[in-house]
């Protein structure tokens, strides 16, 4: 099952009415003041908390593999038709878990269409790079996943 996703800021998802999306999934920074929370369950949400970096940094929280599995099992726990991704600016990091969830969806030899669905769906998009390096590894594409994303747009971190 393929879920319709939604990209976006932290901003525009305190905007939104969220009712209408099966699932959230809401990336956000380790040191973030006021967080989103979706309130009365619905619907379910996802919290990852790390910071938009390459990797290990004073202060700050890398993404790790355990974040992508995360999302794996977020959404395929709760099957949603539509889901809402987001982080502080909704362009790397959601984007990188967007892409995840799409490229394991779609399977092998489907990374060109990978990235062309989540260039359609947030024309901004500039996934993090250590997150969609680790997304190739996890799901052994032998960096296709990565070198197409590196052709298409331009990878952040």
């Amino acid at each position: 099952m393929k879920p319709s996703i939604k990209i976006t800021s932290l901003e525009a998802a305190r905007a939104l009415d969220v009712s209408g999306f099966d699932g959230v999934i809401t990336i956000e920074d380790s040191k973030i003041q006021d967080p989103f929370r979706v309130t009365d369950d619905a619907p379910e949400q996802l919290v990852l908390r790390f910071d938009d970096i390459p990797g290990p940094g004073d202060g700050y929280t890398e993404p790790k593999e355990a974040d992508i599995e995360k999302a794996f099992a977020f959404v395929d726990r709760v099957e949603p038709q539509s889901l809402l991704i987001h982080c502080h600016a909704g362009i790397s990091r959601s984007s990188a878990i967007a892409l995840a969830i799409i490229a394991r969806e779609l399977g092998p030899g489907k990374e060109k269409e990978s990235v062309l669905l989540l260039k359609e769906i947030n024309p901004d998009a500039r996934p993090n790079k250590l997150m969609v390096w680790m997304t190739d590894e996890m799901l052994s594409r032998d960096q296709k996943l990565f070198n197409m994303a590196y052709q298409n747009m331009m990878l952040t971190s």
